[in-house]
């Protein structure tokens, strides 16, 4: 009994060696070998799941620690592994449960909080997210991960200066830790602290001169060539970020009214039992205002925490998760487009209006809100992007562009789409038909 208890410590031991200097095969077969004389070793079936999850074999890992813990059901490292592989795979409300467990038995284990509020954050509860991690923290100060963790939560909850403090706190901690310096080359990007952004995300780029998002922020303060539009990544992060405030910020903050207002030019083009999209619905912002005209009424918007936060609504018939430049999911053609806010991150539209045009009904209604291009000198720029990372355009080249792309213009205004710190963002509202091909 002595020798076999000395054998299977020194199988684990040399195993977990293995894993150490990353070489995982190796640490795999010692384990399977040994398991083929010890199928029921939870201790071998634990190791032998993290060997798999680490070669991403995630549902074999998963096997593995439920028959480990069907083994030895209170093993804290067993559960979580278990939580983690559950948490990889997005199956939040199990992963959160056994988090919840594992606290129980060991409390102390900070990791358990971390993850907890990692979960807590995915699922937008950003206020618990917080007290988790701060629970982190309270174990390992010290922890670069759990601090930028815990910055990106507070930017969620709009508390910009407290994010701000943790990002620094991070990177203070590990100069290189690329996610912190990236989430703060963002903040400051957003705080309008364009010097101190541009640091940050050029070390980005010399570390990953790909990433898009830092890039086209970039691109966005002059210092890269320009593109045509905003990346679909930069798009996704930007609402991710603000999902969970976004109806207050806009509405109370910025004394958002477009939806409302583009409903009002769209108004008396309004019918009935009408099929329409809400393109770039975000969080389903003015989607009520359309509902008693539509039989069927759609959304689409490239950013999955807002759709999630428009769902909640209910007021849409189907929610699509995809990028508009791209070739729609929908079956059905519209009696009416709609597009508050969306096109401001599209420079070059005219990818976007042929989209529109194929999916309209002959005689159908596009209605859709751009931003203003300042007239700068007597410059006649069709579009520019502006260093907020929106483009603005200018009412010529929208006019040309409609009809170039087969629409008639019915009606135009221009108006204040909401406030920034330096007053009031002006745009265009356009209403235009479907001309018959």
């Amino acid at each position: 009994m002595v020798a076999a208890r000395t054998d299977l410590k020194k199988t684990l031991s040399m195993a977990m060696d293995a894993i150490k200097n990353g070489r995982l095969k190796k640490a795999g077969s010692i384990l399977e070998k040994h398991l083929k004389r010890h199928k029921e070793d939870p201790g071998a079936l634990n190791l032998l799941g993290t060997v798999r999850m680490e070669e991403g074999s995630i549902l074999e890992a998963e096997r593995l620690f439920q028959k480990s813990l069907s083994l030895f059901p209170d093993n804290p490292s067993t559960i979580y592994n278990l939580a983690r592989c559950l948490q990889i795979q997005e199956r939040h409300t199990e992963a959160e449960r056994l988090y919840l467990r594992l606290i129980q038995i060991a409390p102390s284990f900070p990791h358990s909080w971390n993850n907890l509020g990692l979960i807590y954050k995915e699922t937008g509860r950003l206020k618990d997210a917080e007290k988790a991690l701060r629970k982190a923290l309270d174990l390992m100060p010290a922890n670069a991960s759990a601090i930028n963790n815990l910055g990106v939560v507070l930017e969620g909850l709009g508390r910009l200066e407290e994010a701000l403090s943790m990002f620094q706190r991070a990177i203070k901690l590990d100069k290189t830790y690329y996610s912190a310096r990236f989430n703060l080359g963002c903040l400051l990007f957003r705080l309008g602290l364009l010097k101190d952004a541009e640091i940050q995300l050029k070390w980005v780029l010399s570390v990953n001169e790909h990433e898009p998002t830092a890039r086209f922020l970039l691109q966005s303060m002059g210092h890269l060539e320009k593109p045509e539009r905003a990346p679909t990544q930069y798009v996704e992060k930007v609402f991710d970020d603000w999902a969970e405030e976004f109806d207050r910020k806009l509405v109370v903050e910025l004394r958002y009214q477009t939806p409302e207002k583009l409903f009002e030019v769209l108004k008396e083009f309004l019918q009935e039992k009408s099929f329409i999209l809400d393109l770039g619905c975000g969080t389903g912002l003015g989607a009520h205002l359309y509902r008693p005209y539509a039989r069927f009424l759609a959304g689409m918007d490239c950013s999955k925490k807002m759709l999630e936060k428009a769902r909640a609504k209910a007021v849409y018939d189907a929610l699509f998760l995809h990028d508009i430049e791209k070739k729609w999911p929908t079956k059905e053609k519209f009696d009416l487009i709609y597009s508050s806010d969306c096109l401001c991150y599209f420079g070059n539209l005219m990818p976007v209006f042929e989209m529109v045009r194929r999916n309209l009904k002959q005689r159908g209604v596009f209605g859709f809100s751009v931003e203003r291009l300042q007239a700068e000198g007597g410059s006649s720029r069709d579009y520019t992007l502006q260093t907020s990372g929106r483009y603005a355009h200018s009412k010529g080249y929208i006019m040309a562009l409609l009809e170039k792309s087969g629409f008639q213009l019915e009606k135009m205004e221009e108006v204040p789409l909401r406030k920034e710190a330096n007053g009031w963002v002006k745009g265009y509202l356009f209403c235009a038909i479907a001309k018959n091909q």
